[in-house]
């Protein structure tokens, strides 16, 4: 798990199960060389980056986001009776095999952690 780094207090405007989740998810998808694009609802927040603590502000500040790469979108709902559970952060994602595959490594990565 050596990828993974986390930033206890990012996003700002969430609990901590749903930042375990959000800093694993982002940390997955960077380490695969994805680029990032955040919506919250009403506009695109943050244009596509690499860079980790942007994304990572650009979070949360709504009640729900889309995070979006060339391979499709991790749709967020956060509070979402997340409370011992992280992955229920994810409400969604675009179904394709590199999405599996990346909500299958945050899973294992959560139980790790667990």
């Amino acid at each position: 798990m050596s990828n993974l780094t986390f930033n206890p207090r990012l996003p700002e405007h969430c609990n901590m199960d749903d930042r375990v989740c959000v800093n694993i998810l982002v940390d997955e998808l960077l380490s695969r060389g994805k680029a990032i694009r955040v919506y919250d609802g009403e506009e695109w927040v943050q244009a596509s980056t690499t860079d980790k603590t942007k994304v990572l502000e650009s979070l949360a500040h709504t009640g729900e986001d889309i995070i979006r790469t060339d391979e499709g979108s991790f749709y967020l709902i956060y509070n979402n009776g997340s409370e011992g559970e992280p992955l229920i952060l994810i409400s969604d994602y675009t179904d394709s095999v590199f999405n599996r595959e990346v909500y299958e490594a945050i899973e294992k990565k959560i139980e790790e952690v667990a």
